[in-house]
């Protein structure tokens, strides 16, 4: 009997150590793609879809994250942010602004 492997899928997305500031990702879908060491700083994901995207080392100070799906507590603790990122109500515990 041929025994399945199971792969860790490709990103969907790779952009990977990209410079994506400013950009307007609303709505966006990022489920499964590898966003680590981005800057993304003063970019707007408000609605976007982070369903296992890897946010590890990604800059997001000043980003805009309301109202984004799927975003966890691991994703941001992996991410930089500081007290100008705007978090979903779920997770705005996390916010420096809040210590």
């Amino acid at each position: 009997m041929r025994q399945l492997v199971r792969e860790r899928p490709k990103p969907r997305v790779n952009i990977s150590g990209a410079f994506i500031r400013r950009s307007g990702l609303e709505g966006a879908d990022l489920s499964h793609a590898d966003l680590s060491e981005a800057d993304a700083a003063n970019s707007s994901f408000r609605g976007a879809d982070f369903e296992n995207t890897n946010l590890r080392g990604t800059k997001l100070q000043g980003a805009d994250l309301r109202d984004a799906r799927n975003l966890t507590e691991e994703q941001i603790r992996s991410a930089v942010i500081d007290e100008r990122t705007r978090l979903p109500d779920h997770l705005a515990h996390l916010s420096p602004g809040n210590s």
